[in-house]
């Protein structure tokens, strides 16, 4: 039977490995911008994965200012050298990470220029709640417009995707 000490120990070191396999980070370039929250990633000869960044939320591209934060993030990322640190995996398979360029964390420059909100729900840079009032007080951005929504209420009341479920070869509920 195994000492409580070497179970402790393993256990530590399983922990460990698994934080460390969350908080890595990967260099390489931004090959693509998807939307104001989204890229694709290439780190070296590796396969380019998409990345969500972390604990923002940008406008919907069919949202008012939804263009215009896919292309400040384009400006400053799209074709260039960056570092990506992932905090997580979405349930969509995506990398969670907060992205930098030549040292400056992109994440936050979204929310203090006004491309972005914070993602309550998932926030873990507290500093970003502070950016986001800063940019809303000087109503720039997105917080320059009128009734402004917050992306998650935008998909809630989007009209619905179309729905597939077949029974008997007989598509039901599709929006035609």
């Amino acid at each position: 039977m195994r000492s409580a000490t070497a179970r402790a120990s393993t256990a530590f070191v399983l922990a460990i490995l698994a934080i460390s396999a969350y908080a890595t980070n990967r260099y390489g370039t931004v090959e693509r911008v998807v939307d104001g929250d989204t890229i694709v990633f290439k780190a070296g000869d590796a396969k380019t994965q998409r990345v969500r960044l972390a604990d923002i939320d940008t406008p919907e591209l069919d949202q008012p200012w939804g263009e215009e934060a896919k292309a400040a993030l384009t400006g400053w990322a799209e074709d260039r050298r960056a570092e990506i640190r992932i905090v997580d995996t979405d349930r969509y398979g995506r990398l969670v990470a907060t992205l930098w360029i030549d040292g400056e964390n992109v994440n936050r420059r979204l929310v203090a220029e006004g491309h972005a909100w914070v993602y309550r729900r998932y926030l873990r840079d507290r500093a970003l709640l502070r950016l986001e009032a800063s940019a809303k007080a000087s109503g720039i951005g997105l917080w320059s417009g009128k009734d402004v929504v917050e992306p998650w209420v935008w998909r809630q009341r989007r009209p619905s995707q179309a729905k597939w479920r077949g029974i008997g070869g007989i598509q039901i509920g599709a929006r035609q």
